[in-house]
């Protein structure tokens, strides 16, 4: 049997058990986690607000660049992509996540609430968002313009995906993406009174990472990136942009789920 014992350190109760007359206590961890808190709280808001952000998006929108520029032989959204994405934007998420929460952000201040009217507005943001995008490709054409996809919107993913990560991916993408440029970065500047540039950060942020879509992604992602920073904006409720997210990246994804007709 495991033989518990506890103690007190810097007013903080600790546990420890000996297993095979082992010990092994954790006094040392609760000691070093109070420099390490007090370091966090005593971070700039602007070193933050990068280490955020570069931790969030730094990597992806490297690689979206990098894509843009050197295509190569194939697609970019892979089974091996979405499940590394899965990985990537788990740990990230609870890193980042930990860190904001020793830094005073909470749930609350984000305006995560779910309910099921919420799940209805999204249905609506999504709604809007997608005429939005197709008004701006009518005008776009108009003027004579004819932007594309890399290559050919086929080429943005290669078939074979399959349906659980798929469902994954269509709710874990846009809680994470969402929870910090809307949440985080929007939030960040409403504090600072200067929302505007917030909106316009978040939605820079987004296109930034898309690039690897061509001029046709960029038509999608501005009016995208712009409804949901100004809808939340002005409401302060992330949940029905998670549900607009979620049905996009699900519509998107779901045409490339097994082989290919």
């Amino acid at each position: 049997m495991r033989d518990l014992a506890s103690g007190v350190v810097n007013g903080q109760r600790y546990f420890y058990g000996s297993a095979g007359g082992r010990r092994h206590d954790i006094s040392k961890v609760v000691v070093l986690m109070g420099p390490i808190r007090r370091w966090i709280s005593e971070l700039s808001p602007r070193t933050e607000f990068v280490f955020v952000v570069v931790g969030a998006f730094g990597y992806f929108s490297l690689g979206s660049l990098l894509a843009a520029l050197f295509p190569g032989p194939t697609p970019p959204i892979t089974q091996a992509h979405l499940t590394f994405l899965l990985v990537f934007e788990s740990i990230t998420l609870i890193v980042l996540g930990g860190f904001l929460y020793l830094r005073g952000w909470s749930t609350r201040k984000v305006g995560l609430e779910v309910t099921a009217r919420d799940c209805l507005v999204g249905i609506g943001l999504a709604l809007a968002t997608y005429i939005a995008y197709v008004l701006i490709w009518w005008l776009v054409v108009a003027v004579g313009m004819r932007p594309s996809y890399r290559g050919n919107y086929r080429e943005l993913a290669s078939h074979g995906l399959t349906l659980p990560t798929v469902i994954a991916v269509a709710i874990l993408n846009p809680i994470y993406e969402e929870s910090f440029l809307c949440g985080y970065v929007v939030t960040f500047a409403k504090q600072a009174n200067r929302t505007v540039t917030g909106v316009n950060i978040s939605v820079a942020i987004r296109l930034l990472y898309h690039l690897y879509q061509g001029g046709m992604g960029v038509i999608g992602i501005i009016p995208t990136g712009l409804i949901f920073a100004w809808w939340y904006a002005r409401t302060g409720r992330l949940w029905p942009v998670f549900v607009a997210h979620a049905l996009f990246d699900a519509i998107g994804l779901l045409q490339f789920v097994g082989k290919p007709s």
